[in-house]
């Protein structure tokens, strides 16, 4: 994964252990998504050397032809494969273009757009883009969901694997400050990526993201407003909030309208 960072290769990878005690089959602290709940929401899956697809990330369908995700979901080096309609499922694979937000100094942000090129494809359960006119405050609950098996000890200690059904949980917005002073000295590399970078953060007792929730919406009022992008704490599970991309940064918000040609 040519140039990704240590943290976010902590969310892709996850941690194995030898013994594992009281297991939770869940988006940690989440519960098995209703039918008609996260339809919008898709896989990215990869495979090298023509072997089994496995599960990287989730992305968001925003329009008939366009998926918002994280941009560290995409690696070249691997075949890569997007996934439409996995909830309820069963799935139909589609063809698609990684197109990437590349700020004024020239530095990627950790946001991508996902152009379905298969004209023959007409999904259309989307996410609408939120009203920026409204923008999400301390204490707000919103809604995440992925299919990472958030599988984790009593000691805290993350263990990953995929589920078949989509987890969904509710989690709320904090306050990034103590994220902000945690990371240079916890993971000073990744900080010199994450510091330029816009993004909310949320935290809630017993709720967490693990391996290939990444690039997964973040909901408030069934509007697309964060993009799951990178934990706090890559070997323990519910001790530090997660970071996500903030859709609403006037530049993000500017770039995905100029190329997806969505109306506001």
């Amino acid at each position: 994964m040519g140039g990704m960072t240590r943290l976010l290769l902590l969310l892709w990878a996850g941690v194995t252990v030898g013994t594992v005690v009281d297991l939770q089959k869940r988006i940690i602290g989440g519960q098995d998504c209703l039918t008609n709940e996260s339809r919008y929401h898709v896989q990215l899956r990869k495979s090298e050397a023509n072997g089994p697809f496995e599960l990287e990330c989730g992305g968001s369908l925003i329009s008939p032809q366009w998926i918002l995700t994280a941009a560290h979901c995409w690696d070249e080096t691997w075949t890569m494969r997007t996934v439409l309609g996995v909830h309820p499922g069963p799935g139909t694979p589609v063809a698609v273009t990684p197109h990437f937000f590349m700020d004024n100094q020239n530095r990627k942000h950790d946001i991508m757009l996902l152009e379905i090129t298969d004209p023959n494809i007409h999904h259309t359960t989307i996410i609408p883009l939120p009203n920026c006119q409204s923008r999400l405050n301390e204490g707000d609950e919103v809604q995440i969901a992925g299919h990472a098996s958030k599988l984790k000890t009593f000691s805290k200690l993350r263990i990953s694997e995929e589920t078949v059904k989509l987890q969904c949980a509710n989690t709320e917005v904090v306050n990034c400050q103590k994220l902000r002073n945690c990371l240079p000295n916890s993971y000073p590399d990744d900080w010199q990526y994450l510091s330029y970078q816009h993004w909310l953060c949320c935290q809630r007792a017993g709720v967490d993201l693990s391996k290939g929730d990444s690039g997964g919406g973040v909901v408030f009022n069934g509007m697309l407003y964060g993009v799951n992008s990178f934990i706090g704490n890559g070997t323990h599970a519910c001790v530090e909030a997660a970071g996500f991309m903030d859709v609403c940064e006037k530049e993000y918000m500017d770039w995905i309208l100029k190329t997806t040609g969505i109306k506001p």
